[in-house]
């Protein structure tokens, strides 16, 4: 991708120069016209000469200041400084900026899990994001390698053990594809399953503005 810096209504942002878009990149939300509220969104408190209205930059919904306190870089959506947000914002995005930082990198350069297909080919397998992290390749110890695209993916169920994270996710995507992928004894698979878990609960719903983790994302 060519990126370069531009100004935007809600601040600087990196885009591509030729309008494509990375994969779990959210586009900038429009603006809701603030004409169209007189009691701010998440309190309800009427707007007034010193009650003013804030736009949430990742939502574009309006909100007094005390419900958008805090500032926040959306990475999804490319900013490059921190930018206000409304709370429920707040919190989806500091989730989402958890896989940028602490799991992209270790999903781009792959984990040996133990994997199982619907062909039944089962075994150790090298399990990674390529590309811009859209493409899932399993490559198996004996040679075989299984593509699938993230946003092919139709669902995906995870077991987890305990406190001890994800234990094993189970998907499905077109075409009648489906995969087990469980940890190994190596504790950083465990690590990696996280990240993918976030990964395919982003990749689920790659427009979303108002929802988040669900109530057992604890990472």
């Amino acid at each position: 991708m060519d990126m370069i810096l531009v100004k935007s209504k809600s601040g600087m942002r990196m885009v591509d120069r030729n309008g494509k878009k990375g994969f779990l990149e959210l586009d900038e939300p429009a603006w809701a016209p603030d004409e169209n509220f007189r009691a701010c969104s998440g309190c309800n408190t009427s707007f007034d000469l010193f009650k003013r209205k804030h736009h949430c930059r990742r939502c574009g919904g309006v909100f007094c200041g005390s419900c958008a306190t805090e500032k926040v870089i959306p990475m999804r959506l490319r900013f490059i400084d921190p930018v206000r947000m409304c709370g429920k914002c707040q919190k989806i995005a500091k989730w989402e900026n958890d896989y940028f930082t602490n799991y992209q990198k270790k999903l781009k350069a792959g984990e040996e899990l133990n994997v199982e297909t619907e062909k039944g080919e089962t075994g150790l397998a090298t399990v990674s994001l390529g590309g811009d992290g859209g493409l899932l390749q399993i490559t198996f110890q004996s040679g075989p390698v299984v593509p699938i695209l993230m946003d092919e993916v139709t669902s995906f169920r995870v077991t987890e053990e305990g406190s001890n994270g994800v234990h094993m996710i189970s998907l499905d995507s077109f075409g009648g594809r489906n995969l087990k992928l469980a940890k190994t004894e190596r504790a950083e698979t465990v690590v990696f399953l996280n990240g993918l878990r976030k990964a395919l609960r982003m990749s689920a719903k790659p427009d979303h503005q108002r929802s988040g983790p669900s109530n057992n994302d604890a990472t």
